[in-house]
């Protein structure tokens, strides 16, 4: 049997408020998730080879949280008996770049594996909360996957409602810039001080990143990296998520 291939996308969070935080200490988000099918990693899973630690994923990305062989436990936890191949990853995303690279890896890697299984998209849907440990960006990518989504609503912390949206956005491209750098995600969100936002709901969107001063006020190449972009009219531009990757939104095809 020839490898199966498939591509973990990025995406780009068009919104990002943070409303405050919860009794536990996280984030209460609201946030506009947008996806790139055309930007991606590239999964290929070799059929005749079960996956294990040394597995191609594990070799091709070394000393890295490896988001894949967590999905990879749950799996084997909650389905000892189902076979699950090996994976190799080609990365295209920026590592630590804030457009979901591991995430997308691992929401990936799960849905393709119950593909393989022959899940219905309802069975899929299932299963999403036993990968709650992967995040919620990995969450939110899994339910891309199992619904075909373009755009998704999140509002919560941890556990949130998620909503498939058709955003009413002029027909344009979306320009990713990346310098390179890195940012954690958990420091940037330890580091934002304020304000938080009231919550403006979907019918309300609009462009918006709680985080972009704080991610800017970390690596202040960021201020570059956008006025660069600015200087090309876009519709819009900013940080994506926790950064560093930035975006202009352009209202051309």
């Amino acid at each position: 049997m020839s490898p199966i291939v498939a591509h973990a996308v990025a995406k780009v969070n068009l919104m990002l408020n943070i409303l405050g935080k919860t009794d536990d200490g996280y984030h209460k988000i609201e946030s506009v998730f947008f996806f790139l099918d055309d930007i991606y990693d590239v999964l290929k899973f070799n059929m005749h080879e079960e996956f294990n630690d040394k597995s191609g994923y594990i070799k091709s990305i070394p000393n890295l949280k490896n988001f894949i062989r967590v999905a990879y436990q749950i799996l084997k936890k909650h389905f000892p008996s189902r076979y699950i191949p090996d994976v190799t990853v080609t990365k295209n995303l920026p590592i630590e770049g804030g457009v979901g690279g591991g995430s997308s890896d691992a929401a990936c890697f799960i849905n393709t594996v119950f593909d393989l299984w022959n899940l219905s998209p309802g069975e899929k849907m299932d299963y999403i909360d036993i990968f709650e440990e992967l995040g919620t960006d990995t969450k939110v990518f899994l339910f891309k996957y199992f619904t075909n989504s373009r755009a998704i609503y999140w509002l919560g912390s941890r556990k949130g409602v998620l909503e498939q949206i058709n955003l009413e956005l002029p027909c344009g491209s979306i320009l990713l810039v990346s310098n390179k750098k890195k940012l954690s995600t958990k420091l940037v969100y330890n580091s934002f001080q304020g304000p938080y936002c009231k919550e403006a709901g979907i019918k309300n969107f609009h462009f918006h990143n709680s985080l972009q001063d704080t991610a800017i006020k970390l690596e202040p190449s960021l201020g570059d990296v956008l006025a660069n972009i600015e200087s090309t009219n876009p519709v819009f531009c900013g940080v994506s998520g926790s950064g560093p990757t930035c975006f202009g939104y352009y209202d051309i095809p």
